[in-house]
């Protein structure tokens, strides 16, 4: 007797890698994911030795602020921010995709015949999320990007605070800390995000290729799966994360290189643009099945208010129009009918509102905000400012 998702509280998106590297390290026990700890535990690892190994080898601050470690913010927004934040961000995340895959079942949309493969479903996607081998390959791949980076990087590009890439590579204890800890722990979090959405996305597949109880005339206007388009505003922290890491680097050239902030403009645009693609690609695959079921509602329900409305007319409208007429009981049913084919007619092909799509695209920009004030002169700010608030 298979179990209930609903009963045994699934949470099928709950773990990815790192997560067996930190259940080895006594990080998550008894199934209690504990995301602070871990998000602090993570500055402490990936932030904290580069401020020390820095202050010791006299790179904290130096006299040309552009290489001095404190005046990194690619560093900052990459190890400070965006790395607890990959964490942090399960926390809201992972209960919102939780309930979404709960209510494919709780609301009826899967018959019951079908609650056997639902039920397959979810445990071959919390299955696929805990597998070794991907967490193996999650840290070789961070790895091989790593060198990659290395091997690619221009010389001169990167603060001396890291040391000197090119051949020979010649690098500071902290460089070689970033090199070895820090950034390979934020591409296995990103990769481990990457491997949760590819399944997130391989969950939707499946419901959409299953018989579902999709409604035409359903209020929501999406035949009762607008629901799931909320996932792209759980997703919004990962958005902020990944406009966080462009600002960084943004802030690194238009502060230290003297670069325009407003050439940066489009840049922008494109991380919010990607962070939209990214995260709300995987809903996609119900446009098929929206497509049908509004061809569908646009018969069914069409040719019921043509019928209903030929009866209406045979009765109300052969002879004159009076004010007793237009209380006749038969004129709210039929109001209520047409409303209810209405909504059919107005079934739209995606299941997402522009509204989820606009706090996804937000969240993205919002990190760039800084960049775009060192574009307006100090004095125009200070007045606007002053105009606020005086």
């Amino acid at each position: 007797m298979s179990t209930s998702p609903e009963a045994a509280g699934y949470a099928p998106f709950e773990y990815a890698p790192p997560y067996r590297f930190l259940s080895w390290l006594g990080l998550i026990r008894g199934g209690d994911p504990q995301v602070v700890r871990r998000a602090l535990l993570a500055i402490a690892i990936c932030w904290l030795p580069l401020a020390l190994l820095t202050f010791l080898h006299g790179d904290f601050l130096r006299p040309d602020y552009g290489n001095a470690f404190v005046f990194d913010f690619g560093t900052h927004a990459r190890f400070l921010i965006a790395v607890p934040l990959l964490i942090l961000a399960e926390s809201l995340c992972v209960p919102r995709l939780a309930a979404i895959v709960r209510h494919f079942a709780a609301s009826g949309l899967v018959r019951a015949p079908d609650r056997p493969t639902y039920e397959r479903a979810v445990e071959s996607t919390r299955r696929l999320l805990r597998l070794k081998v991907v967490e193996i390959l999650a840290f070789a791949l961070a790895y091989a990007l790593v060198a990659w980076m290395v091997i690619g990087a221009p010389v001169g590009e990167l603060p001396l605070w890291h040391g000197r890439m090119g051949a020979p590579l010649v690098l500071t204890p902290a460089g070689w800390w970033g090199l070895l800890v820090s950034l390979p722990l934020l591409l296995v979090l990103q990769l481990g995000w990457l491997w949760r959405l590819a399944l997130w996305t391989r969950f939707l597949w499946l419901m959409s290729r299953m018989k579902l109880r999709l409604i035409p005339s359903h209020p929501d206007h999406a035949g009762g799966l607008k629901f799931v388009g909320y996932s792209l505003e759980a997703f919004a922290p990962l958005a902020f994360a990944c406009g966080v890491l462009g600002a960084g680097l943004v802030l690194n050239q238009v502060v230290h290189r003297g670069a325009s902030a407003d050439q940066f403009r489009n840049l922008a645009i494109a991380v919010a643009g990607f962070a939209v693609l990214l995260f709300g690609a995987p809903t996609l695959v119900f446009v098929r099945r929206l497509m049908q079921e509004h061809h569908r509602g646009i018969l069914a329900y069409g040719s019921f208010a043509i019928r209903a409305g030929c009866e209406f007319e045979d009765k109300w409208l052969v002879g004159a129009v009076d004010e007793q007429t237009l209380r006749a009981p038969d004129f709210a049913p039929t109001n209520s009918l047409y409303a209810i084919a209405g909504h059919a007619f107005a079934m739209k092909r995606l299941p997402f509102e522009p509204r989820s799509v606009a706090i996804l695209a937000g969240a993205a920009l919002l990190p760039f905000v800084p960049v775009a004030l060192l574009s307006i002169p100090a004095e125009v700010l200070l007045g606007k400012l002053r105009g606020i608030f005086i």
